[in-house]
């Protein structure tokens, strides 16, 4: 009868019963370091992250348990899967050993014995180990990544249990000369080592290290959730209660509110728990930051440093005001039949009215920003939306950084100089540039541009934004982009002088009074016209009508310009030009990140140059991983005073490509790379799309 392989379960263990005390035990100090970061997270404001529950599972079934968005970045991404799916595979194959030792289950037999339990466990563990080597030689030698000793602590813990669980299977496959050892390769070899040892040597290294070994599992167990490794806990949750709301939108403030004390973040606890959550959940695996283009052009900024720092303060400040704000909650059912016992009424009052120690006072004193995230750091940043698209787990930094903003500017007027003329322009004059509102249709000039005064039928609205409409250079856009729907017989009109800035740069900024003045007079202009579809060439415009004016009842169909060439040209209401017979330009398209990245539009521009006659070349950094132009977030109206301006290192990206032109679908867009051009002494053209097509009509 033919041998059934096997072996013998925990071979030459004794009182493996005290496997299960030590992993409560473990198990226990996990929970216990995990309750003291739920408490953390508790402290921030209340938010419902609950909504449509099956996309969100969805979604961390994608992203956190497949690891799908890990495995995007080759390299490290590869490593982390490797490692991932090895300890998954090292678990199960724990949890069926220890299912026939304590419960009889005869599993560990026959075909999946040999090659689960043998081949597929060895290679698994063999697997982890390489993992874990080149992750400590990564941070070793990329100094970038910020490695803390823990780092290293984590890897080398993981690597000592693989390698010691290792050891212990040559160990007993040398004191039981197991006939099936060819099925486990790497213990094999590990066997090897112990050739002229006796018996009992084997037998007394193999118990000895055996619960050495226990020790370092369980130790790592106890460890988990207070070290990085909670990562494992935290991604998950931090992926399924991920916004879903349209990209690039902002929390509501009800400007309207009589009981609105206060805006944004100016503490901790004025951040949402899903705030702070995300301060823990941050793996420090620096893809924000290698994403950012502030932090590479040599700004005050990282991303993962933005993260890193509010945890480090969540640390430091959340013991304190969990405790303040439990005894608050305590005092406020007491309050209820004494009003003098009242609780204070904000967050901030709590910690102000606390008896609190000197050392504890200094900490709950520290001002968010300022003592934790400089002013520069959070003025650098563009929102452009890059780290968000790389994280692995989809934190949120971009509105965290507005919301600071808003604080910053709505509570304590604290922000750049030239920011005060921007905002004052925009308020007194509807515009950015401070130039007279009653100018806004002079660009029509010529053109033969209706108003909704003259054609109240038209199908859309022609929204040119401030930047059609006052800059010199963008005015040639708008122009272009007239005669392309006349020719298509699109029916269409503008406001004229009525229209106003959108307000997109004054919330991004942090100016929820300016945005919201500029949002309700276009909202009840737009209405009291009927307006229901617009055409913008602003992927600001867009961003403000579609997706932030719903927030004050303004709902409209909006479309950015490049989209709507693209159908028309479809549609074939526009004739394509590619074939006139001249020579075709190498065009480098620039993706807007207010386009590209907040509205997901990427092949439209594209499909709007090729119909032109030219052929695209593409920058290393183009589609989700454009690389910004340094506008957005409302530094268009700000100065750069810190390493290379943003807009020179994308020019300088796009002339590496030697193209004939370069294509943007953003006013912003253009403006900046234009200047980069002038800066690097280049004759090579910025143009919009519009213009390049409606240009290849007259070749």
């Amino acid at each position: 009868m033919e041998e059934v392989p096997t072996r013998e379960v925990l071979w030459n263990v004794s009182a493996h019963w005290v496997i299960y005390p030590l992993f409560l035990l473990a198990l226990a100090c996990a929970v216990y370091f995990f309750v003291r970061r739920w408490r953390l997270w508790k402290i921030g404001l209340p938010e419902d992250r609950s909504d449509h529950p099956g996309e969100r599972f969805r979604g961390m079934l994608r992203d956190a348990l497949l690891q799908v968005k890990v495995a995007e970045r080759r390299g490290p991404g590869f490593v982390h899967v490797a490692m991932y799916a090895t300890m998954i595979i090292l678990l199960v194959a724990t949890a069926t050993v220890a299912a026939q030792a304590d419960l009889g289950l005869p599993l560990v037999q026959g075909d999946f014995y040999l090659y689960f339990l043998s081949l597929a466990v060895d290679i698994a563990g063999a697997a982890l180990c390489l993992a874990m080597v080149a992750c400590i030689v990564r941070r070793l030698a990329n100094k970038e990544l910020g490695s803390r000793p823990e780092d290293f602590a984590v890897l080398g813990l993981l690597l000592a249990i693989g390698v010691t669980g290792f050891v212990l299977e040559g160990l007993r496959i040398a004191g039981t000369d197991d006939p099936w050892s060819a099925w486990s390769p790497v213990g094999d070899v590990f066997a090897g080592l112990f050739a002229g040892w006796s018996a009992d040597q084997i037998s007394a290294v193999h118990a000895g290290l055996w619960y050495f070994h226990m020790v370092l599992a369980f130790g790592l167990i106890a460890w988990w959730t207070y070290s990085k490794l909670v990562h494992v806990l935290l991604v998950p949750r931090a992926v399924y209660n991920r916004s879903l709301a349209p990209k690039g939108e902002l929390p509501f403030i009800d400007m309207e509110d009589e009981d609105l004390l206060t805006m944004g973040a100016g503490t901790l606890e004025e951040l949402t728990w899903k705030d702070l959550f995300d301060t823990q959940a941050c793996i420090r695996c620096n893809r924000c930051q290698e994403a950012c283009p502030a932090y590479a052009c040599g700004k005050p900024l990282s991303p993962k440093a933005l993260m890193q720092d509010l945890g480090a303060e969540l640390e430091r400040r959340g013991p304190i005001v969990y405790r303040l704000q439990r005894k608050a909650a305590r005092n406020g059912v007491e309050a209820g039949t004494s009003p003098a016992a009242e609780p204070p009424a904000t967050a901030a009052d709590v910690v102000a009215a606390a008896d609190l120690t000197e050392a504890e006072r200094a900490v709950v004193d520290r001002t968010l920003v300022g003592d934790v995230i400089s002013p520069d750091a959070l003025w650098s940043c563009t929102t452009c939306g890059a780290c968000m698209e790389v994280c692995p787990a989809r934190l949120e930094h971009v509105p965290k950084v507005v919301k600071m903003r808003t604080y910053q500017v709505s509570m304590e007027s604290a922000f750049p100089p030239e920011a005060q003329v921007t905002f004052r322009n925009m308020e007194n004059n509807g515009n950015p540039w401070g130039l007279g509102w009653q100018t806004r249709a002079k660009w029509t000039e010529g053109l033969d541009v209706p108003t909704l005064a003259d054609n109240p039928d038209a199908e859309y609205l022609y929204w040119p934004g401030c930047s059609g409409a006052f800059d010199a250079r963008n005015r040639k856009v708008s122009a272009a982009l007239v005669r392309l729907l006349k020719e298509a017989g699109v029916s269409f009109a503008i406001l004229g002088n009525d229209e106003k800035c959108c307000g997109d740069s004054a919330r991004r900024m942090g100016n929820e009074f300016v945005y919201f003045m500029l949002a309700s007079e276009n909202i009840a202009t737009l209405d009291a016209c009927g307006v229901k579809k617009i055409i913008v060439q602003c992927p600001h415009c867009y961003q403000a009508l579609a997706r932030d004016y719903p927030q004050l009842g303004g709902n409209y169909e909006v479309i950015h310009h490049s989209a709507l060439l693209a159908q028309l040209l479809a549609e074939g209401r526009l004739p394509r030009a590619d074939a006139r017979g001249a020579v075709p330009e190498r065009v480098c398209v620039h993706d807007s990140c207010y386009l590209g990245r907040y509205q997901d539009v990427y092949d439209e521009p594209r499909a709007v140059v090729r119909a032109a006659g030219d052929s695209v070349v593409e920058m290393e950094r183009c589609g989700s991983h454009s690389f910004c132009c340094g506008a957005g977030g409302g530094r268009m109206w700000l100065e750069e005073d810190a390493g290379t301006r943003v807009n020179v290192a994308r020019a300088a990206q796009a002339l590496a490509l030697a193209p004939d032109a370069v294509a943007t679908s953003c006013p912003f867009c253009l403006t900046m790379l234009a200047d980069g051009m002038v800066s690097a002494k280049a004759d090579v053209p910025v143009r919009d799309i519009a213009e390049i097509l409606a240009g290849a009509y007259d070749d």
